[in-house]
C-alpha cells in the first residue's frame, strides 16, 4: 500500500519553512556538558538514584499472556530474557508513578517494577521488599535473569561483557528521561556497591546469551521499533519515503515535501525522528509520538546547511551535526530549555559526518577539506569539543562507525577506492588499517551481539559484507549479492541483521539475515 499524505503537515513544509522568533543565546556551559551528562546515567558518577514507587502496589488486571510460568511460580531463565527484552522493544519509559501493560502483565515502570514483570511476580515490589524472594550469590555464580541488587536500585543480569568477568552485561530501567536499555557496567568501584541476588524460583534452562549491542551505533536512515522495521529516503519528486514492516506485509508512505538531501532517523525512548536537509538549506524534522498517525513537522536552523544531516539523542537533548554552506561542521541541538540553537565549530568538512553517543561522550568523526579523518568528542566537562585527526590514509568517502565495548572503529572509502578502518583502543591509541577491498560509495556499520559488521556496495553492485568475531583479528567477508545501486543503511535486532538500499533501477532492498537461515535473503520493498 502507498499513501500520500497531505494537509498540514505539507503546508507546513510547502511554505517557507522558517521558525518563528529568534535563536537563543548559546549558554556559556555547553549543553553537552554536566546538565547532559547529569540526563544521562553515568555508572562512574552515580549519585543517588532516583526512589522507588509504593511497595506492594498489585498489578493492574492483566493482558493475555503466552508464557509457561505462573505468578510467582517457578520461571525458566530464557522466559526471564524473552519477558524483560519486551521493554526494551517497547522502549519503556523509567517512571516512578506508571505502569505499563503488555502481554506480560502492568508493571510499574521502575527498576524493581522492571524486574518484577521479568521474574513473573504478581505485584511491583520495590527494593526494600524483593529480598524476600532472593537468596545472595557469588560473582561467579551470576546467570541469566539473576540480579544485582543494593538498597535504591536493582537490575536483571544477562553476560559479561569482558573474559575476566568484571563488568557484566545489564537489562534495568535505572533514570526520568530514560527507556530499558540494555548495557554494559564497566566502572568497578559503582559494581562492587551491588550483591548479586538469586529468584528463588528461577529455573536453569539456557547458557550465556549474546548481549544486544546497541550503544555506540551511529543513525543512519533505518532503524527497528518494537517488533517493525522501518526505512527512509528521499523521493524522487522530493518528498519523504517511508516504508515499514508492519508484521503482515511491507507498508509505504509518502510524505510531500522539499528535501534536498538523504534523510537520518532514530528513535528516542517512545518518539521516531527524522531529520533531512530541505531545498532552502535548513533542517528538516519530523517525528512520532506513539499516537500519531501522520508526522509532527517542525524546521530547524538557519538557511546554511549544505550537507545530509547525522545525529543523534543525548538524555533529554536532540543533536544533529552537517556541512554548511561555509564549509564548516554545523551543530543544531535541541533542549526543553533552550530550544532549538545552532553553532558553528572553525574546522571545516568535506561531505557528511557521521556521529554517535559512547558512555557519557560525544563522537563526530568527518572527512577533512585534504582528505583526512577528523574527530570531534565531547566529554562531560567540556564547553567545547576536542578536536584532532586519526591516521595518515587519505579518504574519499563519508565515514560510518560505532563504539565496541572500550573501542571505537570508523570506516570510509580511501581515496585508492578501497575500504579504509581506523580504529581506537587505549593501549594502542589509533591504529590506521587498510583492509584492501575495493568498494564504491560509502559503508555502513554496526555491532550485533558480539560481532562487528560492515557493509558496502562492491564495484559490480553487490552487496560486500565484512565482520568479525571475537576470535577474529582480521576480518572474515562474504557477498550477500543482490543488485545495489546506492549506499547501504542497516541495523540489527536481537536475532537478525538488516541491510536496505536502492538498486540500479530504483527500488528498495532488504537483504536480510538471521540466526535460522543458512544463507541471506533479499525481498523488494518496492516504492
Amino acid at each position: 500500500m502507498t499513501v500520500q499524505r497531505t494537509g498540514a503537515v505539507v503546508a507546513a513544509v510547502l511554505t517557507s519553512l522558517v521558525l518563528a522568533g529568534t535563536a537563543p543565546a548559546i549558554a556559556q556551559t555547553h549543553p553537552l556538558g554536566p546538565a547532559a551528562a547529569a540526563a544521562y546515567y553515568d555508572p562512574a558518577h552515580p549519585g543517588a538514584l532516583p526512589h522507588e514507587g509504593t511497595a506492594g502496589v498489585p498489578s493492574h488486571p492483566q493482558a493475555a499472556r503466552a508464557m509457561t510460568s505462573v505468578e510467582n511460580g517457578q520461571i525458566t531463565r530464557s522466559e526471564v530474557l524473552t519477558r524483560s527484552r519486551s521493554w526494551i522493544d517497547e522502549h519503556v519509559m523509567y517512571s516512578q508513578s506508571a505502569y505499563h501493560t503488555n502481554q506480560y502483565g502492568t508493571y510499574r515502570q521502575d527498576c524493581s517494577g522492571f524486574v518484577s514483570m521479568a521474574w513473573n511476580l504478581s505485584t511491583s515490589l520495590t527494593t526494600a521488599t524483593l529480598p524476600s524472594r532472593m537468596d545472595a550469590i557469588g560473582w561467579a555464580d551470576l546467570r541469566p535473569g539473576d540480579a544485582l541488587w543494593r538498597n535504591g536500585h536493582i537490575a536483571l543480569f544477562l553476560a559479561w561483557n569482558d573474559a575476566a568477568k568484571t563488568q557484566p552485561i545489564v537489562r534495568e530501567e535505572f533514570d526520568y528521561g530514560n527507556p530499558a536499555v540494555e548495557r554494559a557496567w564497566t566502572t568497578q568501584s559503582y559494581i562492587r556497591t551491588f550483591t548479586p541476588m538469586r529468584y528463588r524460583n528461577i529455573v536453569d534452562d539456557i547458557g550465556q546469551p549474546a548481549p544486544m549491542g546497541d550503544e555506540g551505533i551511529a543513525a543512519s536512515a533505518s532503524y527497528r521499533y518494537g517488533t517493525q522495521e522501518h526505512m527512509f529516503s528521499k523521493g524522487a519528486d522530493g518528498s519523504l519515503l517511508h516504508s515499514y514492516n508492519a508484521g503482515e506485509s511491507i507498508e509505504s508512505e509518502s510524505y510531500l515535501a522539499a528535501l534536498a538531501g538523504e534523510p537520518v532517523a532514530f528513535v528516542s525512548g517512545d518518539t521516531q525522528h527524522v531529520f533531512a536537509r530541505l531545498t532552502d538549506n535548513t533542517i528538516g524534522h519530523w517525528y512520532w509520538y506513539p499516537t500519531d498517525a501522520d508526522p509532527n513537522f517542525e524546521q530547524w536552523g538557519a538557511d546554511d546547511i549544505a550537507g545530509n544531516p547525522t545525529g543523534y539523542t543525548f538524555g533529554d537533548q536532540q543533536h544533529i551535526f552537517a556541512r554548511g554552506t561555509d564549509g564548516k561542521l554545523k551543530h543544531l541541538y535541541w533542549t526543553p530549555d533552550t530550544g532549538v540553537v545552532e553553532e558553528t565549530q572553525t574546522q571545516s568538512i568535506a561531505g557528511d559526518p557521521v556521529a554517535y553517543v559512547w558512555g557519557d561522550q560525544q563522537h563526530v568523526f568527518g572527512r577533512t577539506t585534504d582528505g583526512h579523518l577528523a574527530h570531534w568528542y565531547w566529554t562531560p566537562t567540556d564547553a567545547d569539543p576536542n578536536y584532532g585527526t586519526w591516521g595518515s590514509s587519505t579518504l574519499a568517502g563519508d565515514p560510518t562507525g560505532y563504539a565496541f565495548g572500550e573501542q571505537q572503529h570508523v570506516f570510509a572509502r580511501g581515496t585508492d577506492g578501497t575500504l579504509k578502518h581506523f580504529y581506537w583502543t587505549p593501549d594502542e591509541e589509533v591504529v590506521d588499517e587498510p583492509l584492501g577491498a575495493a568498494i564504491q560509495g560509502n559503508p555502513v556499520a554496526y555491532v550485533w551481539n558480539d560481532q562487528q559488521h560492515v557493509f558496502a556496495r562492491t564495484p559490480d553492485n553487490q552487496l560486500g559484507h565484512w565482520y568479525w568475531t571475537p576470535e577474529d583479528n582480521q576480518p572474515r567477508h562474504d557477498n550477500w549479492g543482490g543488485n545495489l545501486g546506492a549506499n547501504p543503511t542497516g541495523f540489527a535486532t536481537d536475532n537478525q541483521e538488516n541491510i536496505y538500499g536502492r538498486s540500479t533501477n530504483g527500488t528498495l532492498t532488504h537483504w536480510y539475515w538471521n540466526t535460522d537461515m543458512g544463507a541471506p535473503d533479499i525481498e523488494n520493498w518496492g516504492q
